[in-house]
């Protein structure tokens, strides 16, 4: 009986924590596994009437656009749930594609009333319906149904001239930090630029960039600031360095030019 009891714990110990891990995989989503930046190729927004525009992983630019996307998606919460999903067409649909091949759909949400012929369907602000894998889930989030009504039309195309100038400059900077500090070159920012005592040769300037390794999100961006002088007489010399430890969303925004 005794042994019976210990062999039986042993299994409960072994077994039971995998059971509650698969039960478990992300209540929010009703048992759709969250997404993860990393694994994302593409993120595809359509219109029916024309219209359409494509973001992909690989360019530094659309990475930003889509991590919030993905962050929207997984943060959203579930709504109540609807009795036909398939009684509207829907006039716009983002399209998910992942590295594996997998695809999810999101779309705005309309409740549509058959005996109501001047106006049979009418659209649920604040909501969209998820589609992965036959699985459709209603969430509630506001800032990804603005973005799929219209956010992603004023997403700007690239980098700006001034992002382009603020690179030219920082990447001619960058090597005489040293092996040490070459973590940092995501969203270098020339912050200012001053000439020294009027001489029009003569600048010291003040930079700033994130370190790239914090860039899937897992852990907050460190901040790196840099003062140089630029002179006929040293020609570039850096003159202080500092770390800005974990800084804030918001401030990592502000760096990337991503908020305001």
């Amino acid at each position: 009986m005794k042994k019976r009891l210990i062999l039986g714990l042993v299994f409960v110990g072994l077994f039971c924590p995998i059971f509650f891990v698969k039960a478990d995989i992300n209540p929010k989503l009703n048992g759709v596994i969250p997404m993860k930046i990393e694994e994302v190729n593409s993120v595809h927004v359509e219109r029916l009437l024309g219209g359409s525009r494509i973001f992909q992983i690989n360019d530094g630019y659309e990475e930003v656009i889509i991590r919030k996307v993905i962050i929207w998606i997984n943060t959203s919460k579930p709504a109540d749930k609807v009795s036909d999903f398939k009684s509207y067409k829907s006039p716009v649909k983002l399209t998910v594609t992942m590295r594996n091949g997998d695809v999810a759909f999101i779309e705005p949400i309309f409740i549509c009333n058959r005996e109501n012929t001047g106006k049979p369907c009418t659209i649920i602000d604040g909501e969209v319906l998820f589609s992965q894998n036959k699985v459709k889930v209603r969430l509630k989030s506001q800032e990804l149904y603005d973005w799929l009504l219209v956010g992603w039309k004023n997403e700007s195309y690239g980098a700006s001239k001034e992002e382009l100038l603020d690179e030219t400059l920082y990447f001619r900077y960058l090597p005489l930090l040293g092996e040490e500090y070459s973590d940092f070159v995501m969203c270098p920012k020339i912050d200012s630029i001053e000439r020294v005592a009027g001489a029009n040769r003569s600048h010291i300037i003040q930079a700033s960039a994130l370190n790239y390794g914090a860039h899937h999100g897992d852990v907050p961006f460190d901040r790196i600031h840099i003062t140089l002088s630029d002179t006929p007489e040293n020609g570039l010399k850096i003159t202080n360095v500092s770390i800005e430890r974990g800084i804030s969303d918001k401030e990592s925004g502000i760096q990337c030019r991503r908020d305001s």
